[in-house]
């Protein structure tokens, strides 16, 4: 026994001597991991993880020591001017997966514009981040304009709506998206009868009192879950029962959890299906759930993908060669060349969702508008899937 103690005591030390000769990369997830959003940014940073460890072993061989650090960003823009120090502080930092928000999205990549760093994020939407010419800035998810284009013609087609109302949560994510919304559903023939935005119980008390004015037939939400459900609950409260249907906010267990039976008939897009209806996703499936013991949202998948193209790119520009480090600007430029076809066979999948390649914006070049429903038990549905291209 004293004999294989010593020998394992030999191996940790020849072990830990390697690894302090190794070139460390750093990748950062940034998401919410405090405050009411960090349900989802949990899983933002759990797939980021996944990513992290199917590619350690390539990163190793090469001779560098791969590091995850993750950011608690609080769902809040005003934390950017911080989280930009931290990330333009730490010259090992080569990427970041992230962030969830829209608006905190904007901000930070604008804060990164002197000294930038490649950034993926899985579930931003708003149609103004790729319009800024930030060549480090590339997304998974179809914008607000897509997604809106298709629940537009799907609403009418399932609703037949003559007045419809639409309402914000007075987020940047939640204000593009009803913005476009309200567009999409005049080019459709349907009536916007008026538009608010409304995240304090004052505001949502005016939204119900125009819904009754105006005789609404349909309730358009656009933002984030939480204040989702409490317009939605208020609504239902005071006896307004007109459908329901919103953006890909609404797609969380804190939603069905804060609405209640109220999420039952909710109909929403999404860029995300439910991953039980992925056939390749279902070994990052079977993982996250033996790991975590929980069930994935979608959006874990999302930062999967996203990590997996930034340490791709990172790869593809090390080149096979031991000891390289890249530098950010290379990184930068590798990520917009990762070409990914869809998967085929049973082997890993980086891309469960589809074929990922982005376009000279940093649009990806081939993406998918979900809709669906919440049945019971806040079951999502799949209602329809489309495919856009750039």
């Amino acid at each position: 026994m004293k004999r294989t103690l010593l020998s394992a005591s030999a191996l940790l030390t020849t072990l830990l001597g390697s690894a302090a000769h190794a070139e460390v990369i750093k990748v950062v997830s940034v998401s919410p991991l405090t405050g009411t959003r960090a349900t989802l940014g949990v899983e933002f940073r759990r797939g980021a993880e996944m990513a992290l460890r199917l590619h350690t072993p390539a990163f190793n061989k090469l001779g560098h020591s791969l590091k995850l650090l993750p950011l608690d960003d609080q769902g809040n823009p005003t934390r950017a001017g911080l989280l930009s120090g931290v990330l333009q502080g730490d010259n090992h930092i080569l990427g970041i997966v992230g962030p969830q928000n829209s608006g905190v999205v904007n901000a930070l990549a604008a804060a990164l514009k002197p000294s930038p760093i490649a950034m993926v994020a899985p579930s931003s939407t708003n149609d103004d981040l790729t319009q800024q010419g930030w060549n480090y800035f590339n997304r998974l998810p179809s914008p607000d304009l897509a997604q809106a284009g298709v629940a537009a013609a799907f609403l009418k087609a399932k609703f037949r709506p003559r007045r419809v109302y639409v309402v914000s949560d007075n987020t940047t994510y939640g204000n593009g998206l009803t913005e476009v919304m309200q567009a999409r559903l005049a080019a459709e023939g349907v009536k916007v009868v008026g538009f608010l935005g409304a995240s304090t119980p004052e505001q949502i008390e005016d939204v119900l009192r125009r819904i009754k004015g105006l005789d609404a037939d349909l309730v358009y939400f656009g933002g984030t879950d939480l204040a989702a459900a409490a317009v939605l609950k208020a609504m239902r409260k005071a006896g307004v029962t007109v459908p329901f249907a919103a953006g890909h906010g609404v797609f969380s267990a804190a939603f069905v959890e804060a609405a209640g039976d109220a999420a039952e008939g909710v109909v929403f897009s999404s860029p995300m299906a439910p991953l039980d209806k992925l056939p390749a996703a279902q070994a990052f499936l079977r993982e996250y759930r033996a790991r975590y013991r929980a069930e994935p949202n979608p959006r874990a998948l999302a930062a999967f993908e996203s990590m997996n193209v930034l340490l791709l790119a990172t790869l593809n520009e090390i080149g096979g060669v031991k000891g390289k480090v890249p530098t950010r600007a290379q990184v930068m430029a590798a990520v917009r060349k990762v070409n990914l076809p869809a998967c085929t066979g049973s082997g890993v999948c980086l891309n469960p969702s589809g074929p990922l390649s982005f376009d000279a914006s940093g649009e990806r070049r081939t993406s998918r508008v979900y809709m669906l429903e919440y049945g019971k038990g806040g079951v999502p549905e799949l209602l329809s899937t489309e495919t856009t291209s750039r």
